[in-house]
């Protein structure tokens, strides 16, 4: 073969492999692009967006968890605690004392002596003598008062625990979500951040670092590779057109005959740079595939989560929070028109009422055995007596001395002067001396009755009959 025939076969080939040589260099520089855009773009975006929206649904747990805690704290040590102990402690105790007290007025029998009205035969009680009419009226509005706070408050337990299951759910579903980002994502964000170090940390190995810094040389092989077939290429059809006698330059044919021969090894080594770019695809998505899905399942996650606490915030705590400002109001109102701003709680208000109820229907049944009748006996009996005793004493005592000295004083007068008076004058005498000719008195016809007797034992039996009870 002669030499012009070697060096176009020579030509023909080197073109062959060069051809081969770009398609294997197109199809790697692809596939390096794809890795490349896959480690340092998409992936690292992916990351960026789950930090991002964990780091928003963070804030959102620890805002809705503050805020859950203030409401539940609002409701339970605010609203219901104090009425269920003002309840319990002040009014309850309240009503059941009211009770005992009118119990104690129903008890008591009142005898017809002791009333006014003489035209009935009724028997009475402390009790008739009591405004039931009010006190029903009373307990009444506090039944009714009782009853709307219970409706109030079971309402509000029952939403506070729906508020309560919602959060404990999203508290659920963020614990699950920030395991997966803790143990998956925080994982991949160290390989990604290691991977653009320029040193990794001791005895760590980076299987992105490593991908991407062998592509790179990789890439720096295949381009000398491909100038180094493109060279041989051109110095191939120089020499075609020196051995043409066309050009003055000089080549040389060993070089090229040598290189000729190292075309297969060259074209072996580019489809050996290929296999490593796609092995290292396979690595790189490999990796990418074993650990995107925890990623988009943490953005998923955190993109619902985000939803269901904004849903939360705006739609079912606001209405819970007008739940409770209405509830505020049914808790605070009365039917006794006494001020909700006083400091008191309602129930406390309601108990004030009917303490001075029972006051007032004790100190009745304390004052009617202890001192009512007492105070009747002395004014109908006892002080009549003293008052007829002090007025005979004075009518046959001291009254009866004046007017007898009076008396004396002026007839011994008379008999020393009068003589030396002539009749035309009026004279001193004993005709118009001041006396006492009839006593009218009032008031004593318990004593002067002609039963005044059998009254006052029978009044005086039942004051003995009453201390004995008490007793």
């Amino acid at each position: 073969m002669s030499l012009v025939d070697e060096v176009r076969q020579w030509t023909d080939e080197a073109f062959r492999t060069l051809e081969k040589a770009k398609l294997l260099s197109s199809l790697a520089q692809a596939v390096l692009e794809s890795t490349d855009h896959i480690l340092r773009d998409q992936l690292p975006k992916r990351l960026d967006q789950a930090e991002s929206l964990m780091s928003k649904v963070k804030n959102y747990q620890a805002n809705v968890t503050a805020l859950m805690e203030h409401l539940r704290s609002k409701v339970v040590n605010g609203i219901i605690g104090p009425h269920t102990t003002a309840i319990n402690e002040l009014l309850v105790p309240a009503l059941s004392d009211l009770d005992t007290a009118l119990d104690h007025l129903k008890a008591t029998s009142v005898p017809l002596y002791l009333i006014n009205d003489t035209n009935t035969s009724a028997l009475f009680k402390l009790s008739d003598f009591v405004s039931y009419d009010v006190i029903e009226k009373l307990k009444g509005n506090i039944a009714i008062y009782r009853s709307n706070c219970d409706k109030g408050r079971q309402l509000l337990e029952a939403q506070l625990d729906k508020l309560v299951d919602i959060a404990q759910k999203n508290n659920s579903r963020y614990s699950r979500c920030s395991r997966v980002y803790e143990s998956q994502v925080v994982a991949v964000q160290l390989v990604m951040r290691y991977a653009q170090s320029t040193s990794l940390p001791q005895g760590n190995s980076n299987i992105v670092r490593n991908i991407l810094k062998e592509n790179a040389s990789l890439e720096q092989e295949l381009v000398s590779l491909l100038e180094m077939l493109t060279n041989h290429y051109d110095q191939c059809v120089l020499a075609v057109t020196i051995l043409k006698g066309s050009s003055g330059n000089e080549v040389d044919f060993n070089v090229l005959r040598n290189d000729a021969q190292e075309l297969p090894s060259v074209l072996k080594e580019f489809g050996s740079i290929h296999d490593i770019i796609m092995t290292n695809e396979s690595r790189a998505a490999k990796f990418v595939d074993q650990r995107l899905p925890h990623i988009e399942s943490v953005i998923n996650n955190c993109e619902e989560l985000i939803s269901s606490y904004a849903r939360f915030k705006n739609e079912d705590i606001v209405l819970f929070v007008l739940l409770v400002l209405g509830c505020e109001e049914i808790f605070r109102s009365n039917s006794i028109e006494a001020k909700s701003d006083s400091g008191k709680h309602t129930a406390e208000l309601y108990a004030d009422v009917v303490n001075q109820l029972t006051y007032h229907y004790t100190q009745f049944y304390d004052i009617y055995h202890q001192k009512y009748l007492t105070e009747l006996h002395y004014e109908q009996f006892v002080y009549p007596r003293r008052f007829l005793k002090h007025l005979n004493d004075f009518l046959n005592g001291s009254l009866l001395r004046l007017e007898e000295e009076e008396s004396e004083r002026r007839r011994h007068w008379l008999q020393k002067y009068g003589n030396f008076i002539p009749k035309d004058f009026v004279l001193p005498g004993e005709y118009n001396q001041p006396s006492v000719v009839q006593v009218i008195s009032e008031g004593l016809d318990d004593i002067q009755s002609d039963t005044a007797a059998i009254d006052e034992t029978r009044l005086l039996d039942l004051i003995k009959l009453l201390r004995e009870a008490q007793s």
